[in-house]
């Protein structure tokens, strides 16, 4: 990883910083910030409500629905009062985007140049863009349900090719906060969950309702730093994919995290939030990637489900070879894992519970905002065009 950017000197930073398209600097709107920009324009659609309203009332009930001029010098008067507040909407909006602080601002540059300078671009979500145990609620035997609601944001996020990582930030509930790297396989594996011990606290940091009975041991000392979980039946393929040399390389670079894989995904997390304005998050992520990551691509690679049909060894062996009798180019199918081995039994009842709040909240808060002053708005717009 480059790092220098971390840091170099502010001028360097803000020299550089004003090199970079515009929409290339940091996108987050602070929270308060946001909720003040929300509340604003609110007041602008209830101002708007109100205006249309009375006009369409003194239009309907005080003029026997015919438009007088005092109703035409009042509609003008409100629209020229609307411009003012939209262009006060205007320089509000530009001012939440804007960091809190040159402080932030700077640490913002500074982590938006280190992506940069590595390959990555910051590309900060409202939601979580990945599949995972800490990115879904209830029970996912068979599908995942990704989190929905604005509660939970993707900030900050770096994106590569087949890489991702970053920061999922829960604005409800900020012990739910988790820095994360996930990156694609070339193809799927069986659903593995290692639970790191060394950032337990009292108990597991995981979300409740892993299913204990699916723990395998492996050998060696490798159960003194993570809990291995496997679908029932895939002890033999978790042994497969964590060879010794993985599981060497899981101690030395990815000791503090959490790891899933799923589909042909792998997922490291770990709490809390990263504060990738220093090296150590960066270093910790370069490490996985130059040494650990290739080796699991090597064991996805080379892995079969054999409870599949057509992918055990000897109809493999058999549709090669009726290949080349019929002087075929003959190319392997596409892998696919078993349906008992795509899932592990979770059930993450808590965290359903806040994710309902989340999403109720964000409902009525919107209705009330928006939707019930828009339709007020609507219905006096209405009015003063029936009393036209």
């Amino acid at each position: 990883m480059e790092l220098r950017w971390l840091t170099a000197p502010e001028h360097e930073v803000a020299a550089a910083m004003a090199d970079e398209r515009r929409s290339g600097r940091p996108k987050r709107v602070p929270t308060g910030r946001r909720v003040l920009f929300h509340l604003y324009f609110s007041l602008v659609l209830w101002y708007l409500a109100i205006a249309l309203v009375s006009v369409g009332v003194s239009v309907d009930e005080y003029h026997d629905r015919r438009v007088e001029p005092d109703d035409v010098i009042g509609l003008v008067v409100a629209a020229l009062v609307l411009v003012g507040l939209l262009v006060g909407a205007w320089f509000l909006y530009r001012w939440s985007r804007r960091p809190p602080s040159p402080k932030a601002r700077l640490a913002g540059w500074r982590t938006h140049l280190t992506a940069v300078a590595n390959g990555f671009e910051e590309e900060p979500k409202g939601r979580a863009m990945f599949s995972s145990l800490i990115t879904t609620t209830g029970k996912y035997n068979n599908a995942f349900i990704t989190v929905p609601g604005p509660q939970v944001q993707s900030h900050p996020r770096f994106v590569g090719d087949r890489v991702e990582f970053g920061n999922l930030v829960d604005d409800v509930k900020r012990s739910r906060d988790w820095h994360y790297l996930t990156v694609q396989l070339p193809a799927p594996l069986p659903h593995l969950l290692l639970d790191a011990t060394t950032n337990d606290t009292v108990r597991s940091d995981l979300p409740p309702g892993v299913d204990r009975g699916l723990q395998i041991s492996l050998e060696g000392d490798f159960d003194r730093w993570f809990r291995v979980y496997a679908p029932s039946g895939y002890g033999a393929d978790a042994r497969y994919v964590l060879t010794p040399d993985v599981m060497s390389s899981l101690v030395s670079t990815a000791a503090y995290y959490n790891v899933e894989m799923v589909d042909d995904r792998v997922v490291f997390f770990s709490r809390p939030a990263a504060d990738f304005a220093y090296a150590a998050p960066w270093a910790a992520i370069d490490a996985i990637l130059t040494d650990l990551v290739p080796r699991l691509i090597t064991r996805a690679e080379r892995y079969r489900d054999e409870r599949v049909a057509g992918q055990d060894a000897e109809s493999v062996l058999e549709a090669a070879r009726d290949a080349m009798e019929a002087e075929q180019v003959w190319t392997r199918k596409e892998t696919v894992v078993g349906e008992e081995g795509r899932r592990l039994t979770v059930r993450a009842r808590f965290h359903a519970i806040w994710v309902a709040v989340g999403a109720v909240s964000w409902l009525v808060t919107r209705t009330l905002l928006y939707f019930i002053p828009a339709a007020f708005a609507f219905a006096g717009f209405m009015s003063v065009v029936d009393g036209r």
